[in-house]
């Protein structure tokens, strides 16, 4: 009946698994998902017009804001709360999902990155990078080789970076979309720059921009343009420069785009290759901008180019706007450095916050903790004293008990045989009447009757004796089940503390974040994570696992764990999950488990005895 019982349980758990793992997402999140990458604009929209899912759908509530995040980052919406992408992250490392587990990854990377916290963005990049290879997701491999390989130029590591760059390639070229093949080849051109590889640094930045026109991407057509005139420029091959500077130009001229920036590199390559009309041309166009980083680069040049032609009136006045424009530039970046350095304070603060208010937390639970176990040891005392107390008394009582029914017995048989006496005295009288003239006779008869009187004044005294005894045994008796009756009040107090103390358990697990979380979300744990768990364990049942271990040598260390999971109550299919095996493998280890313990006992368990109860007794 109990397996048939079992049974159900298990196929209503795997069952209920599974109806959560095959259920659908909301219509709008499937939608805003399907455009995510062509149109993250609409994407975000749809996301923030819909209703927010309730949070008691894990799996809608933690998709919206995976989602949501996303397309955020991609429309270049600050993030500096993270509370959404840590929803998301939380519920899908649980799942077994890599997609969303490398979606989640790479946000928390992404925004880590924009945080400018190198070292959390670096683990996150690498771990999406395993989750995606388990998927076909090609366009998100593509941003989270992106992502890791800016991190390894950010940090000078540009072996790294030229690796992830390939591999940022090989899924953009696997996804079919030339915007990020693009990408990749500038990547990559950069990165070959950086390492004075000026040929591969010009074939990249070829067949970026030949991957950009196919996409019609005005902007990086230019960007790869921009970036070859810029190679050419430190290979001292002006002409080529100037070339592709001028093809970017012409590009941004037929888009009406900001052509400052333009005009002042062609004027500075007019420089260098001392075409000097030109050069004034180019560079004194650049100044109408509101840019006041082109201006400084601007004047710059137009004073080292005065300079040179001996122009020292113009070349001071060019000088002079130089000095304006850098002092500007300077103050509006120590500016900006004292605003970083206030919002890096703030953070630190928040942090310092958090972390206090960890060390109060721990703080408390320990104190309590503390207090726990001295209320635990007391009421253990307690128990032992009052309950050997009552056992002792119980004793006396029985004892008391067991003495009484012998006297009474006794006194039962003596009053027989005196009753028999008396019998046997009148069977004497009668016949010494019938033998009135047998003299000897009759001196035999009374003699007897003499005996036998003699007996029943002896067997009455000790009748009288044992009555007294049994009075005495009676009175305190009577004084010993008062007593037992005060035991049993106390008893009772005792079950009350247990209850007691069994809610206080209860109620601190709930402050124990390692206890708390593997009972509502069970999950695979590592040696690290089961030294954590035993150490917490000792602490709360007064060395729990430490006195297993002892009592039980037989016991592995696998054994001590399983203890330690039925002592706080986690059912078999989560069991299952915490020690990555079979639910059915759980129930075969637990009847091993029980020999072993009975081993150790040396006797068999009580009747109707199972081990769930005695480990919580325990």
């Amino acid at each position: 009946m109990k397996s048939q019982f079992l049974f159900i349980i298990l196929v209503l758990f795997f069952s209920s698994c599974t109806h959560q793992k095959d259920e659908a997402l909301l219509p709008e999140l499937i939608r805003a998902e399907s455009i995510m990458y062509q149109h993250p604009d609409s994407a975000l929209t749809i996301l923030e017009k819909m209703p927010m899912p309730v949070a008691s759908n894990r799996l809608q509530h933690a998709t919206w804001c995976l989602l949501l995040t996303q397309a955020r980052y991609k429309n270049y919406i600050d993030e500096s709360n993270d509370s959404l992408i840590d929803i998301a992250y939380q519920y899908f490392m649980e799942q077994d999902n890599p997609h969303r587990k490398a979606l989640a990854l790479y946000l928390e990377g992404a925004l880590n990155e924009e945080w400018r916290e190198a070292e959390k963005a670096t683990q996150f990049y690498l771990d999406a990078s395993k989750e995606i290879e388990k998927t076909e997701d090609y366009q998100l491999g593509h941003l989270i080789y992106s992502g890791l390989g800016n991190i390894y130029i950010y940090r000078q590591l540009y072996q790294y970076a030229e690796e992830a760059f390939i591999k940022s390639l090989d899924y953009a070229k696997l996804s079919g979309n030339n915007s990020y093949i693009s990408a990749a080849l500038s990547y990559l051109g950069r990165i070959s720059a950086s390492l004075k590889d000026w040929k591969k640094s010009v074939e990249y930045y070829k067949m970026s921009a030949e991957a950009a026109r196919k996409t019609k991407n005005i902007r990086a057509i230019n960007r790869a343009l921009n970036e070859l005139s810029s190679v050419y420029t430190r290979m001292g091959e002006y002409s080529h420069a100037l070339e592709y500077i001028q093809k970017s130009l012409d590009l941004k001229m037929d888009q009406n785009m900001d052509l400052p920036q333009n005009l002042l590199t062609i004027g500075d390559l007019y420089r260098s290759i001392e075409k000097n009309d030109s050069a004034y041309y180019y560079l004194n166009k650049s100044l109408l901008t509101d840019n006041i980083y082109t201006k400084r680069s601007a004047y710059k040049a137009l004073y080292y180019l005065s300079q040179k032609e001996k122009k020292y009136k113009e070349a001071i006045g060019y000088g002079d706007k130089f000095q304006f424009y850098s002092d500007s530039i300077h103050k509006i970046e120590r500016g900006r450095a004292l605003i970083e350095m206030q919002e890096k304070y703030n953070q630190e603060k928040v942090i310092n916050e958090k972390n206090q208010l960890k060390i109060e937390r721990d703080r408390v639970v320990r104190n309590s903790l503390i207090l726990l176990i001295a209320l635990l040891i007391i009421i253990a005392l307690l128990i032992f004293v009052y309950q050997r107390k009552l056992i002792r008394k119980q004793r006396t009582i029985q004892k008391h008990q067991e003495e009484i029914k012998n006297y009474t017995l006794k006194i039962f048989a003596n009053e027989s045989q005196i009753s028999r006496n008396e019998n046997r005295i009148s069977e004497l009288m009668a016949e010494m009447e019938q033998n009135n003239d047998v003299q000897e006779l009759l001196e035999e008869q009374q003699k007897a009757i003499t005996e036998i009187q003699i007996q029943n004044e002896a067997l009455n005294k000790e009748n009288s004796e044992l009555q007294k005894n049994v009075s005495l045994y009676s009175a305190s008796l009577k004084e010993k089940l008062q007593e037992l009756e005060t035991l049993m009040v106390l008893s009772e107090e005792n079950k009350c503390l247990r209850n007691r103390e069994k809610f206080l358990c209860t109620h601190l697990l709930e402050y124990i974040k390692e206890l708390n979380t593997l009972k509502k979300k069970p999950k695979y744990l590592d040696t690290i994570q089961w030294a954590e768990i035993l150490r917490t364990m000792n602490w709360l049942f007064d060395n729990f696992a430490e006195r297993l271990a002892k009592e039980f040598p037989q016991l592995t260390e696998d054994d001590i764990q399983l203890c330690c999971l039925i002592k706080l109550g986690i059912p078999v299919a989560n069991i299952a999950t915490i020690i990555a095996i079979l639910p059915t493998s759980v129930s075969k280890r637990k009847l091993r488990l029980k020999e072993r313990i009975m081993q150790g006992l040396g006797k068999p368990f009580g009747k109707n005895q199972t081990l769930d109860v005695w480990i919580q007794n325990y």
